[in-house]
């Protein structure tokens, strides 16, 4: 599944842990491309920070998807797809 939109925010220099592995990460909110009214709470993986500035397009590979059962909350598990 491929998540793409604007960058809406983003927290660099996280760190978790994934499948068992400590992980760099960049938690990011972007409004999605087809309706920006929707907006997506994502965590790019392996990634310190990322080069994309806020406003700036951003493709994501969907790697997982957790709901929170406490808030509802659903977030994305992602790698940056780079584009040129």
């Amino acid at each position: 599944m491929i998540r793409e939109g604007t960058l809406v925010t983003k927290e660099p220099g996280l760190h978790t842990i994934f499948q068992g592995e400590e992980h760099n990460y960049v938690r990011c909110v972007i409004a999605d491309l087809v309706d920006p009214e929707r907006h997506f709470e994502c965590r790019v993986l392996d990634e310190t920070d990322i080069a994309i500035g806020i406003g700036e397009h951003i493709k994501l590979e969907v790697l997982k998807v957790v709901t929170e059962r406490h808030s509802g909350v659903v977030r994305f598990d992602c790698h940056l797809i780079h584009t040129e």
